[in-house]
């Protein structure tokens, strides 16, 4: 368990000149630069356990409810075939799929794209190093469905006004905390529903089903397509991670979330795309899901927090 006393919650808002346009962000990501966006690089999975700050493999279970889309009293179930490494999903707008996107962002001067998913009406979930890397991510924007919704869509876009994640990615590095959160003043998750939270799961017969915008290998995958892949459990050296099978999503994929299945329902964010150890590899890792990620949940759902 990491110590608390050295490992907390850091965030940062808008800046002032994005607060001051209102549209600054919106504005900025034209579609020409949405195409040029550089598809965020999935780190290397390290050759060896990170000793610092290591958290636990087990823990009591807990989750958040899931949101449904309005007017359905029950969530779409996802594909249940399980075929060889990604795939296109049939269709991104409906439930569980319609709560993940494809986010923009700067970081650096340069320009990004990712993966993530809704978990409550106003709470994004990605990587670390979505919202962090060196410095805060700026010019942030979440594309829900990325390329499936009209420009008049009410849930076509929707821009973020704080990033939040443990200290122990943002100074250390430490792949067990590479899941950052992001709030959205405009509550997206009202319009496109969200998937719930689930942290310490248990592992054994589990099936993880990874969602994203994976832009390699190209072919078969070009980071304007909704894809997932199916997977089991895989064991990974370093503390605090774990591995999913079948899973050859690459760049542009990182925070996109392993969704799975609690009490019948396959609607759970348990998971997410962080790192890989080799490109072409068949399994990806990231941060196994504990209580200090729903500490990372509560703690940015705190409107006192986020000052």
């Amino acid at each position: 368990m990491a110590n608390l006393s050295e490992n907390k919650v850091t965030g940062a808002g808008i800046t002032a000149q994005e607060h001051a346009h209102a549209q600054a962000v919106e504005e900025y990501w034209t579609e020409e630069r949405r195409a040029n966006a550089t598809p965020v690089p999935m780190p290397k999975e390290p050759g060896s356990a990170h000793k610092a700050h290591e958290v636990p493999q087990h823990g009591e279970a807990g989750h958040t409810e899931p949101g449904h889309p309005d007017g359905e009293k029950h969530a779409h179930t996802a594909q249940p075939h399980i075929v060889p490494g990604g795939n296109p999903v049939v269709n991104p707008l409906l439930h569980p799929y319609r709560t993940c996107g494809k986010v923009f962002f700067t970081q650096g001067g340069s320009n990004f794209a990712g993966s993530a998913a809704m978990i409550s009406p106003n709470i994004l979930l990605t990587a670390g190093h979505c919202v962090y890397n060196g410095g805060w991510s700026t010019n942030f924007i979440f594309y829900p469905s990325y390329g499936k919704r009209a420009a008049n869509d009410p849930a076509y876009k929707f821009t973020y006004n704080y990033l939040a994640s443990w200290t122990a990615w943002s100074q250390h590095g430490n792949r067990a905390y590479d899941y950052g959160m992001v709030w959205m003043p405009s509550t997206p998750g009202n319009l496109i529903s969200w998937l719930g939270l689930y942290w310490n799961a248990p592992t054994a017969n589990r099936t993880w089903r990874a969602v994203g915008y994976p832009a390699t290998p190209n072919p078969p995958f070009n980071g304007n397509t909704m894809d997932e892949a199916v997977g089991h459990f895989a064991s990974s050296g370093v503390a605090g991670t774990q591995g999913l099978t079948n899973d050859n999503m690459e760049h542009g994929s990182s925070g996109g979330p392993w969704i799975t299945d609690f009490n019948g329902a396959a609607v759970y964010a348990n998971g997410l795309q962080s790192t890989h150890v080799h490109d072409g590899d068949f399994t990806e890792y990231g941060p196994t899901f504990t209580a200090e990620t729903k500490g990372l949940f509560d703690w940015i759902n705190n409107p006192a927090n986020r000052k």
